[in-house]
C-alpha cells in the first residue's frame, strides 16, 4: 500500500454514567483497505452502550464476510427495525480509507460532523439523515475525499459537540483543529 494510517482514540462518559454509550473499531481489510467505524448509541450508560457496541459488531462481521458497507448497514437496519418488540436508535460513522489510491470513502446515517484537518483549513462533512432502526428504508449521506500526507480526520460522537455550550459547536471544534 501507498499510505499507513496512524489511529488513536480519546473517551470520556457522561459524569453520572458509568460507561460510555459510544463505541469505535478500526478493521483492516486487508486488500488495502482499513475502516474506521463509531456508533453512538442513543442515550448514554449502559444501555447504550450495549445498543452501539451490537451495531459495531453486525457491521464489523458484514464487511469481513465481503459486503459492500452500504449492504452491511442495510442488514443492520433490518435487523433493528424488525425488532418490533424494543427499541433501538443508533448512529454509524464509517470512514472506509483505500491505502493504495489515497481515497476515503465516508458514510453517515445519524452521525455527527466528521472534520477533515488538512495543512491550514479544516473541512467539516455533517450528516442530515436519521439513525438506524427508525425507517425500512435506509437513508444515509455519502461523501468520498482525497486523503493527502498529513490529513487528519477526525470522528466525534454528538457528546463532543453537546460539551461545548456555543451554538456553533462545529466551527469551535473546527477552529480548535486548526
Amino acid at each position: 500500500a501507498n499510505y499507513r494510517i496512524l489511529t488513536g482514540v480519546a473517551r470520556a462518559v457522561k459524569r453520572e454514567e458509568a460507561v460510555s454509550g459510544d463505541n469505535y473499531s478500526f478493521t483492516n481489510l486487508g486488500v488495502g483497505r482499513m475502516v474506521a467505524s463509531l456508533s453512538d448509541g442513543m442515550g448514554s450508560g449502559e444501555q447504550a452502550c450495549k445498543e452501539s457496541e451490537e451495531v459495531i459488531e453486525m457491521f464489523e462481521h458484514y464487511v469481513e464476510a465481503g459486503f459492500t458497507k452500504e449492504a452491511a448497514v442495510q442488514m443492520i437496519n433490518t435487523t433493528i427495525v424488525a425488532r418490533s418488540n424494543e427499541q433501538m436508535l443508533s448512529s454509524i460513522d464509517i470512514c472506509d480509507i483505500n491505502l493504495y489510491e489515497g481515497v476515503c470513502d465516508i458514510l453517515k446515517i445519524g452521525a455527527s460532523t466528521t472534520f477533515v484537518k488538512r495543512e491550514s483549513k479544516v473541512e467539516t462533512i455533517a450528516s442530515t439523515s436519521l439513525p438506524l432502526g427508525v425507517f425500512h428504508k435506509l437513508d444515509y449521506d455519502a461523501e468520498t475525499i482525497k486523503l493527502y500526507d498529513g490529513d487528519y480526520i477526525v470522528m466525534v460522537s454528538d457528546g463532543v459537540l453537546d460539551q461545548l455550550s456555543d451554538k456553533n459547536a462545529e466551527e469551535v471544534i473546527a477552529k480548535i483543529l486548526n
